[in-house]
């Protein structure tokens, strides 16, 4: 062997105390694949479809679905359906919101919407059109059909029907009044099946349904009416702001009145009011109606008893 070959320095291998850190890179990778197919896979909720006749406002990725103002899914993909008369809206709900995904419940769009002067749906402004749920309580299922219009809970109350010459301002949702005081609305205005009259369906407030008798007299409060004396010179009135856009009606009940009236009962609707209906003011007493004011102190009974 050489003088060189025996000098020649040799290598040492020594084992350093962060060779440990190079595993971590990788094992923190894999750890962090896994936690992402556990929120695709595991933990995430049930996804439906919803067919709706018109899904216009929606969108891919962005619209969402709501239930008392929180979020609870989102709509993944828009499809039409292959008769082209429905469209298929696939949504994605959350955990939290599987048991959504039941028989019986009820989807609708959310729009913004003016109407009776009045705008509805504000939210869509900043978060664009939206799917809301009224949740069911039958079996699991993934399918539904959604609603045009937004569910309207059954609730007890007087439906009468007037008979009218013209329709004139009345529409669906205009107000019904009693002295003033909103009482009930129109449900629906149609002609009759010989085409000579309006036939207006209307709904009384169960509270003041004892209100409506048969000798009740109805007449269209909309607009305004306009009535010049000769001494009292010109007199503008009007039921309410809101019947000069919406139209409405108003009714009275003489002092010697008939039994209440009952579902399907039919009044005609006069163009005006007359003068002594509206000095009637016959003593009714009415149901119990919840304060409009919660937690505070009922008003005392200021009528003088005669």
């Amino acid at each position: 062997m050489s003088e060189e070959t025996r000098t020649l320095p040799k290598a040492r291998i020594a084992k350093s105390r962060f060779n440990w850190f190079l595993w971590f890179i990788p094992l923190a990778a894999a750890l962090l694949c896994a936690w992402y197919v556990c929120q695709d896979v595991v933990f995430v909720g049930p996804t439906i479809t919803i067919y709706f006749q018109n899904a216009e406002g929606l969108q891919e990725k962005n619209s969402i679905v709501q239930y008392h103002g929180v979020k609870i899914g989102e709509v993944e993909t828009l499809k039409l359906t292959q008769d082209r008369q429905r469209v298929g809206v696939k949504v994605q709900l959350d955990t939290s919101a599987a048991s959504v995904a039941q028989e019986g419940s009820i989807f609708w769009i959310v729009r913004p919407e003016l109407k009776l002067g009045a705008v509805s749906g504000l939210r869509t402004i900043v978060l664009g059109n939206y799917i809301a749920v009224q949740p069911g309580h039958g079996a699991r299922t993934n399918i539904f059909l959604g609603a045009e219009n937004e569910p309207i809970e059954p609730i007890q109350a007087l439906d009468i029907l007037l008979l009218a010459a013209k329709l004139d301002s009345l529409q669906p949702q205009s107000p019904v009044f009693y002295r003033g005081v909103k009482v009930g609305e129109v449900l629906d205005c149609r002609l009759s099946d010989d085409a000579r009259k309006v036939l207006i369906q209307a709904r009384i407030n169960q509270n003041y349904a004892p209100l409506v008798r048969m000798n009740s007299k109805f007449w269209n409060a909309g607009g305004i009416d306009f009535h010049l004396g000769l001494f009292s010179g010109a007199k503008i009135t009007a039921e309410s702001a809101q019947t000069l856009i919406s139209g409405g009606i108003a009714f009275a009940t003489p002092p010697d009145f008939k039994e209440v009236a009952t579902n399907g009962a039919v009044f005609s609707l006069n163009e005006k009011s007359d003068a002594d209906w509206e000095k009637w003011s016959p003593a009714i007493p009415l149901p119990s109606v919840p304060s409009l004011m919660p937690n505070k102190t009922p008003l005392p009974n200021l009528i003088p008893r005669e």
